[in-house]
């Protein structure tokens, strides 16, 4: 067991060299196909292989990305390295994508990519059969998820991640482990095919939820039906409803005024009260964070939820709402551990609402 790890330990210290010797280390993708074409994973990164060019991996390469050219994604490097493509993107993530990944996985059955950036953002991912089986953050990397999270212990024996670790090194061994990739010299030196891409449309719904029973259900039918920015408003006000019966707060005689005004129902006049008191609400929930239930905590959750009902409001008035849109106040109040229908209903909600902004 220790000779296997030592051997481990070693290997990723090669990747860690050869990632730097590509001028990987600092914000990359690399990708892997067991299996595949190399014309066809082009394709499905959004690139046309009859208009690849050869290039070296390296320093020369990622100078001749940042030229100045206005780039809305960055070009991808694809070659054969034994029984897997291997695709390389400097600064870029769309390898990293379930869209992406998704369809690669389907050519020879498994992929995976391990990408990471600057600002120490990083995801590792393992595909097969058209799933992302098990996806985590090279620096939280118990923290896993997808539809088999335990998929990648077969291949992580001896690697290091987290903090301190040369975690860059240890995804791509893992990616090369995962696929066969042979990540060595020869790989490393050989031409490239260099293409450039458009990026692969988002998917509607995410793993997990494009089957979910719910969308045969009010209101996801409905919203399901005409996704479009004229959505929006009734997207949010039903978040709002659902995260304030997650949090126990539906039967508050505020919140129940609140959402009654919202529907048109409620007294018309004292809006600017109305909204005021829900200001004191969320401010009242903030301190109390402040005070010792931590960020995120309960207090905090409440907090973004008055909070949210009050910008609500306020853009039904036509007043200025400064700070981040409604959405994501609803999101940080519905990001915990607690499973209930109305959290199932609102990732649900909240994957439509995205979409809905985009169309």
């Amino acid at each position: 067991m220790a000779e296997s790890v030592e051997k481990s330990e070693g290997a990723q210290k090669e990747f860690g060299a050869l990632l730097s010797e590509l001028a990987l280390d600092e914000a990359a993708c690399i990708t892997a196909v067991h299996g595949a074409d190399v014309a066809e994973v082009i394709r499905l990164f959004g690139g046309d292989p009859e208009r690849a060019v050869q290039r070296v991996l390296g320093e020369d390469l990622l100078e001749e990305l940042f030229d100045g050219t206005d780039r809305e994604t960055s070009p991808i490097a694809v070659a054969q390295a034994g029984p897997a493509v291997v695709v390389v993107e400097y600064n870029g993530f769309q390898g990293s994508r379930e869209e992406v990944l998704r369809p690669l996985s389907r050519l020879g059955g498994r992929a995976a990519s391990a990408y990471w950036n600057d600002d120490a953002l990083s995801k590792l991912a393992l595909a097969e059969d058209g799933l992302v089986l098990s996806a985590f953050e090279m620096l939280f990397p118990e923290d896993r998820h997808g539809a088999a999270p335990e998929a990648w212990d077969a291949y992580l024996d001896g690697l290091s991640f987290g903090t301190g670790s040369d975690w860059h090194a240890a995804g791509a061994s893992a990616v090369a482990r995962a696929t066969g990739a042979r990540l060595d010299e020869e790989w490393a030196s050989a031409p490239q095919l260099y293409a450039e891409i458009v990026e692969v449309p988002s998917a509607v719904l995410p793993q997990g939820l494009e089957d979910s029973p719910l969308l045969a259900e009010e209101p996801f039918r409905s919203f399901s039906a005409d996704l479009g920015p004229g959505a929006v408003p009734e997207m949010e006000r039903y978040g709002v409803e659902l995260a304030a019966r997650h949090h126990g707060l539906a039967d508050d005689a505020l919140c129940t005024l609140a959402l009654a005004v919202l529907d048109g129902c409620g007294p018309p006049e004292g809006r600017s009260g109305l909204r005021a008191d829900l200001a004191a609400r969320a401010a009242a929930g903030e301190g109390a964070a402040g005070r010792g239930a931590g960020y995120g905590g309960p207090a905090a959750r409440r907090a973004a939820v008055w909070q949210t009902l009050g910008d609500l409001l306020a853009r039904e008035d036509g007043a200025p709402v400064a700070g981040p849109p409604p959405m994501f106040h609803l999101s940080r109040a519905m990001t915990d551990d607690r499973r209930s229908p109305e959290a199932d209903r609102f990732w649900l909600l909240h994957a439509l609402h995205r979409a809905a902004c985009e169309g």
